[in-house]
């Protein structure tokens, strides 16, 4: 090789090598490590925090399964409704709607154990919430006295018999405070030209809750009833009394009510009047018109006979009415159970003709007469509703004078503006001017017990008490409560404005009379009557009641110790006779008002006596007339005027005296037979001044004022639209449910 090409390798070799350095050749002496194989994966079930090289070998958990979803039905509606389900199967199981179930029961295709089961699983609340809304409790200061429609005429015994029987016609609310009659068992009516003959229609899918079909037949019936039965216990037949009468001689309305009545068939009748009435459709709204079992009460009636075949005693069913048994009523509930003077409950009439659910399965009424008591439970939401004495309405309800809608500390708590009142939360607080009248009835005829007897069980053989000589004569004829100028003096012994503002805490409107301020003709009557004992005690001077009596030795009938006039210093009574003044337990402002009554009669030397009853025993007192003043309370049964000038001071001859007085006036009366069958407002009007001016010279009663309120419920009652006569009507109340802590729905 010759030098050049030797010297040209050389250089090339050395440029090799210079560049394999550069490169990290391996020829530094060091070993390369080798690389970790394993899964790098952190979220892997074998992941390897060493491996530096993952070799595809990770492993993962299988991944959780969806949770199924619940299945079932979803609808709360659904007979089967299930509350878990979280998806709707399609299984919701309604039953078969009312007209369904009923049309086959009238067709005969099913029995009434059969159709009264498919309408219990059709028509019943469902419970969905933790607050019992399908029930409500309510407490109340009074029983019943009876659930017979037909002799009951207190407020306690209506609540319950609005519920188990039907009218033709009732009132409700027209969604401003105003009264509406409404259709009820009756779909029409025409009236003959001469106003005297009232045709009714009727509906023809009604039942008694015992599955028997009511017809007409039914209606006359019951009508008849309480003429034949005379409501010997409260008198309340005066209102059917007066329109017509029910002229079959044997008492069994076999003749459906002889010439007044015609029935052309089951859904038509006609009734004729003695004269014409602008309130009759008003006066069969009231319970007294309640519908009947004709058939049922006739098996249950009790009818007694001498040797001869006279009746001796009949009974009219009026036993077995008493206690609201199954299958008498047509309504929305029956009476499942009633333990006097302790709680009653109501159950749906599964029957009913009224098309829908019902929104309460259960009524409840707990008679409790402590007003502690009743604010506890219905502070702690033991009750729905009750009654709630005025000073407690505080707890509930405030005046919102910061108009934010809140209750805020320093505002008027004290409910002085009742027509702006506002509702604490959790409370549903409502003002409502009302047609019930506060009044303290006089009796001009009142009885004793015979020996042996008591208020709690009275005998038949009650006595009159005569201690006075209306006459003259010198022989006592009379009882002293007949003397006008006594119970004029009484009048003015009372304190109206202190009861009125002060016991009332300002709830009670001034009444001068038997009319209500928002009644046609209430303008007739003006103040008399004010609290001023001294014109008492000149009144009683001038009518000769001086002092003469040993107080010490008064009783209620028997003859008392006059003082010898040497023997007189001023101090004694003035009349022969302790006068009973009657309240009832539960109700404060009426202990409260004979208290001071009482207090203000002492003092010009007529002695009383009295204490609060027990409601059965203030019932039975009232019946037995064994009281001489007693406090008491008047919701009308119709909206007409008449409605309270007859039953407070209409004698018995023209079918008033609702309050058991005794009173008789000619010239009151004369009066409101024109007001009641005049068809001229004019003539109507001068009528009842007329009937005033007579009455405030010869009183019978105190009127006291007229009741305008607050009313409290929780808030998750829903009520029917307010209607200021009547009982309340338990079909048309709902309840919100309370899920979670929350109402469910509204009641819009």
């Amino acid at each position: 090789m010759d030098s050049k090409l030797r010297a040209l390798l050389m250089c090339t070799l050395m440029i090799a090598s210079a560049l394999a350095g550069c490169l990290g050749g391996d020829d530094d002496g060091g070993d390369t490590p080798e690389d970790v194989l394993g899964c790098t994966y952190a979220d892997a079930t074998n992941y390897n925090p060493d491996a530096t090289k993952d070799d595809g070998s990770c492993t993962y958990d299988e991944p959780e399964p969806e949770p199924e979803p619940v299945m079932g039905c979803t609808d709360s509606a659904a007979n089967n409704h299930d509350a878990a389900a979280e998806v709707d199967d399609g299984s919701c199981d309604y039953g078969r709607s009312q007209a369904e179930i009923m049309a086959d029961y009238a067709a005969g295709t099913i029995g009434f154990e059969q159709a009264l089961y498919e309408l219990e699983v059709s028509r019943k609340c469902r419970e969905q919430g933790s607050n019992n809304p399908c029930e409500i409790v309510e407490m109340s200061i009074g029983d019943a006295s009876t659930i017979d429609p037909h002799d009951a005429y207190d407020s306690a015994s209506g609540d319950v018999i609005e519920q188990v029987y039907d009218t033709l016609y009732r009132y409700a609310g027209d969604g401003s405070g105003n009264a509406i009659i409404e259709p009820r068992l009756a779909t029409g009516y025409s009236v003959s030209e001469d106003g005297l003959t009232y045709t009714f229609d009727l509906r023809d899918d009604v039942y008694f809750s015992n599955g028997d079909k009511m017809d007409a037949s039914d209606v006359v019936y019951s009508w008849c009833r309480v003429l034949g039965y005379g409501s010997p216990d409260s008198h309340v037949g005066w209102i059917l009394e007066q329109s017509f009468d029910c002229n079959d001689a044997d008492g069994n309305h076999d003749d459906n009510g002889g010439e007044s009545f015609t029935v052309y068939s089951d859904t038509s009748f006609s009734v004729t009047l003695f004269a014409p009435s602008s309130a009759f459709i008003s006066t069969i709204a009231y319970t007294v018109g309640a519908v009947i079992n004709a058939d049922l009460c006739e098996a249950n009636r009790v009818v007694e006979l001498d040797a001869d075949g006279n009746v001796t005693s009949d009974d009219y069913c009026h036993e077995w009415m008493d206690e609201g048994p199954a299958g008498a009523g047509t309504n929305a509930y029956i009476v499942q159970s009633w333990v006097r003077e302790d709680r009653l409950v109501l159950t749906p009439n599964w029957m009913y003709w009224e098309d829908g659910d019902y929104n309460i399965n259960r009524h409840t009424v707990s008679i409790v007469t402590e007003a502690s008591t009743r604010l506890l439970a219905f502070t702690d939401g033991e009750v729905d509703f009750g009654s709630i004495n005025i000073e407690d309405l505080v707890n509930f309800c405030y005046i919102d004078e910061n108009g934010n809608g809140e209750f805020d500390a320093g505002e008027d708590d004290a409910l002085d503006d009742k027509p702006n009142v506002a509702s604490k939360d959790g409370y549903l607080c409502s003002y409502r001017e009302t047609f019930t009248t506060t009044l303290s009835a006089f009796n001009l005829n009142p009885k004793v017990l015979d020996a042996g007897e008591d208020n709690t069980n009275p005998g038949s053989n009650s006595s009159l008490v005569i201690n006075h000589d209306c006459d003259g004569d010198g022989t006592n004829d009379c009882n002293v409560m007949e003397t006008a100028a006594l119970r004029e003096a009484i009048s003015y012994a009372f304190n109206y404005e202190q009861h009125r503002r002060e016991t009332y805490d300002n709830s009670l409107a001034p009444q001068y009379g038997p009319i209500p301020t928002g009644f046609l003709f209430a303008e007739t009557q003006y103040e008399v009557f004010t609290y001023n004992i001294a014109l008492a005690e000149q009144i009683l001077e001038d009518a000769g009641f001086i002092r003469q009596y040993d107080c010490a030795s008064l009783t209620h009938g028997d003859a008392p110790t006059v003082v010898a006039e040497a023997d007189r210093d001023g101090d004694e009574c003035r009349l022969p006779n302790v006068l009973r003044v009657m309240a009832n337990e539960g109700n404060d402002y009426r202990i409260a008002m004979a208290q001071q009554l009482e207090e203000a009669l002492g003092t010009i030397g007529v002695a009383t006596s009295g204490d609060a009853k027990p409601w059965p025993e203030y019932l039975t007192m009232y019946y037995t007339r064994t009281w001489d003043i007693r406090f008491s309370g008047w919701a009308p049964d119709y909206l007409d005027p008449d409605n309270y000038w007859s039953p407070f001071a209409g004698s018995h001859d023209i079918g008033g005296d609702a309050y058991g007085t005794g009173y008789h006036n000619d010239d009151v009366d004369a009066a409101l037979l024109i007001g009641r069958q005049s068809q001229d407002n004019d003539e109507r009007e001068q009528a009842y001044i007329d009937a005033f001016a007579a009455w405030t010279q010869d009183p019978n009663m105190i009127i006291i004022g007229q009741y305008n309120g607050i009313g409290v419920k929780h808030d998750d009652i829903c009520s029917p639209d307010w209607v200021a006569i009547g009982s309340a009507h338990w079909f048309d109340y709902d309840k919100l449910p309370e899920v979670n802590g929350e109402l469910v729905g509204s009641c819009e």
